[in-house]
């Protein structure tokens, strides 16, 4: 006990990492995500008291570890059980926890979604454990400062990151980068401290005291680089790493809306609400907030796609999603389709979501003005198509981005005499349906078709007979187990919202051979006449099926109760004559295979561009990166000149700082021999500094054993003349070692 109460790597390191992780359990507990997340920093504490109690043990590694998981369940269980009804005993609530979470498991395996937010709090408890007692672990059992403190930060920076409410989460982090470059700074100074007692160098003890004003000095400066550093944004050369390192988190947000639906406010669950498979079922709770407006031309009606959906195997829909594409702002890329009777829409889109990437466009996207890529279907007889379109860096509340689409202006006419001679790349792909799918939803489907003699007015009676026959519900009755979704749709519950609608629809006329797709997104929202755009809101999130015409490409129907109906007017005989090949054909010119890009388009997106550059103003990302290379470099050099010495006098210091650069040279003082046998071989290897050197060595002596002046000042004046010669020295010694290391690899 008495060892432990002196804690040789000092208390102040347990205050600090006790800091850092209240820094990173606040910000998570401030996000709201789900009721009882207070407990996490709790869970923290516990972590690090049994890594500080573990660490000075004289248990085995593995032993210690062992008792660390056992530990951790019981104080997450006793935190998570605290908040449990009061009437329950403690083997009631243990078990009522045990039950929920393989609940939630079983549902994770199976591919089901999970509505309990206590198994979301469960998780993070049991990770702020893990984390507590790494922290605790690694520098109280084996200094290893790094990995005690950087997965709190990581942890700190998701939580920051993908919170998308009102809590000033910054304040955390600022604490956190606090309290972590203290414990650093700390940290150092012990190992410097050891290293010091091994050599036998006299050091004052005020140093631990300066080494933490210089870590409180660093983080301030950290802070305001941050604060002031260009937006990653304005390097365009940084967006392709970011894409790689964002990658796998994508998917990782993916599975996360499905385990954990219910979360509130949760940028994991809305930022990206459109993902590569669109689950069907289960309640909906959108609110009246502002997502983004949308400046178009007022005219037709508009749906604003973010994905599309191919593949159906009975409880959801995939997109497909084979390739991606990276865009170039402003310019479409060659191969997309040559669809009849549409027109070029621009559309200025404000997003007012923070850390979303998603884009989204009217009908058929074909140019985006932003850095972004999109994922596109693969298929060598297909035309290229937009599956989703994603910015390369996420979006900030108040960012912009201009998207030019293709929007149909086919009359039902024109639809209605497209014919059926589909290509084989939509047969291949949209007519797809699931083995198990029951043969009464093909009957009724024919039923419902049956006194149609085309695609078109058999998708209106499908349109229509969904419109009156399944209710609108935003909270439709669970899926049983092994039950088609459409199937028990229309025979058996008739209450859903839209991408049930859409489900339906897009199954019911695959059922009779007519190809279709489900597109989500949002629909057209409230028009503002005053400022020329549509206010779209969480609560217009849509969904609804596409039908391909050929020729005309894909044209959206509205089968959803609670959207108003979509109407197309009939051609007049004497128009049909004269526009059904010089439209049609006017309009594919525009997309021609062997452009680019068409000036049409570039007409219509410069009034667009011109605006969002100019507001940019001249870059300034380059001279800020200089001056920060610059301030790193003499920071670099006077960290290591100085850092740890501080306090010393001049004569200890410039001894101290020989013995540096001697291990940097690979020539370090063993304590085996005298300074005048390590001086000799040091001298050896950098002859030109061979007299001032010398004259240290022979100061530190003298004051050491014959008491002579530690302060003297021509120790100053003989580490001047050994200055440059060492750093050259050591910088050939890198080469050296790079060179060397480079040709054994090639050998």
């Amino acid at each position: 006990m008495a060892k432990l109460l002196r804690l040789r790597e000092g208390w102040s390191t347990a205050l600090f990492l006790l800091g850092a992780i209240l820094a990173a359990g606040g910000a998570l507990a401030a996000t709201e995500w789900a009721e009882g997340l207070d407990v996490v920093p709790w869970a923290g504490i516990g972590g690090l008291a049994a890594g500080l109690l573990l660490g000075w043990s004289v248990f085995q590694g593995r032993t210690c570890h062992l008792f660390s998981a056992i530990y951790g369940l019981a104080w997450v269980g006793f935190l998570l059980g605290r908040g449990l009804p009061g009437e329950l005993t403690w083997s009631e609530r243990i078990t009522e926890l045990a039950a929920r979470f393989f609940h939630w498991v079983g549902q994770a395996v199976t591919g089901g979604t999970g509505h309990d937010a206590l198994i979301f709090v469960m998780l993070l408890s049991g990770l702020f454990w893990i984390l507590g007692y790494n922290a605790g672990w690694n520098t109280y059992r084996r200094m290893r400062a790094w990995r005690a403190i950087l997965p709190l930060g990581i942890v700190t920076l998701i939580s920051v990151y993908y919170y998308l409410g009102p809590a000033p989460l910054m304040r955390y982090l600022a604490f956190y980068l606090l309290f972590a470059l203290l414990y650093i700074a700390r940290s150092h100074i012990f190992e410097r401290e050891e290293a010091w007692q091994r050599e036998e160098v006299i050091y004052s003890p005020e140093l631990r005291v300066g080494l933490l004003y210089a870590g409180l000095a660093l983080t301030v400066i950290v802070l305001t680089l941050a604060w002031t550093l260009p937006s990653a944004a304005a390097v365009p050369c940084l967006t392709a790493t970011w894409r790689r390192i964002s990658d796998p988190w994508r998917v990782v947000r993916e599975e996360w809306q499905r385990l954990f639906a219910d979360l509130r406010g949760s940028a994991a669950v809305y930022a990206e609400p459109f993902g590569p498979s669109l689950t069907l079922g289960g309640p909906r709770d959108l609110r009246d907030t502002i997502v983004m407006d949308i400046a178009a031309p007022h005219e037709g009606r508009y749906y604003w796609r973010g994905a599309v959906y191919s593949y159906y195997d009975g409880s959801r829909w995939e997109a497909l999603e084979e390739e991606r594409l990276l865009l170039i702002p402003g310019r479409q890329p060659p191969g997309m389709a040559h669809d009849a009777l549409r027109h070029p829409v621009t559309q200025t889109v404000t997003s007012y979501v923070p850390g979303r990437r998603l884009l989204v466009g009217a009908s058929q996207p074909v140019a985006v003005v932003r850095e972004a890529e999109a994922y596109v279907n693969l298929t060598e007889d297909a035309p290229l198509e937009f599956i989703r379109i994603f910015s390369l860096l996420p979006l900030e509340a108040g960012d912009q981005y201009v998207v030019l689409s293709q929007v149909s202006n086919a009359d039902a006419t024109s639809l209605r005499q497209a014919g059926t001679d589909y290509p084989e790349w939509v047969r291949r792909r949209y007519l797809q349906l699931p083995a198990s799918l029951p043969a009464r939803v093909r009957l009724l489907a024919e039923e419902i078709t049956a006194d149609a003699d085309n695609p078109y007015d058999k998708a209106i009676a499908l349109e229509q007979y969904l419109r009156r026959n399944i209710t609108y519900d935003l909270t439709p009755p669970d899926l049983p187990a092994g039950r088609d979704y459409v199937d028990f749709l229309l025979f058996d519950s008739r209450r859903d919202y839209c991408s049930g609608y859409a489900t339906a629809m897009t199954v019911l006329a695959r059922s009779v051979g007519i190809p279709a797709r489900v597109a989500a997104g949002y629909a057209e929202g409230e028009y503002t006449p005053e400022r020329g755009v549509f206010r779209v809101r969480e609560r217009d999130s849509h969904s609804w099926p596409e039908i391909y015409f050929p020729g005309y490409g894909w044209i959206e129907f509205e089968p959803t109760s609670s959207q108003p109906p979509l109407t197309r007017p009939e051609r007049a005989e004497e128009q049909a004559a004269e526009d059904d090949v010089p439209r049609g054909v006017g309009r594919m010119d525009f997309l021609n295979d062997e452009e680019r890009y068409h000036p049409e388009l570039d007409e219509a997106l410069r009034g667009r561009i011109e605006p969002l550059t100019a507001r940019r103003g001249p870059p300034v990302w380059p001279w800020a990166v200089g001056l920060i290379l610059i301030g790193l470099a003499v920071g670099g050099w006077w960290a290591t000149e100085n850092w740890g010495f501080r306090g010393l006098p001049s004569v200890e210091r410039a001894y101290a700082r020989l013995l540096r650069f001697g291990r940097w040279l690979g020539r370090p003082l063993r304590i085996s021999e005298t300074p005048f046998e390590w001086v000799r071989d040091v001298s050896a290897i950098v002859p030109q500094a061979r007299e001032p050197i010398g004259h240290i060595v022979n100061l530190y002596v003298h004051a050491r054993f014959a008491r002579g002046n530690p302060a003297a000042p021509e120790a100053e004046a003989a580490w001047e003349q050994a200055r440059p010669v060492l750093w050259r020295s050591w910088l050939r010694h890198i080469v050296s070692l790079v060179r060397c290391r480079l040709l054994s690899d090639i050998t």
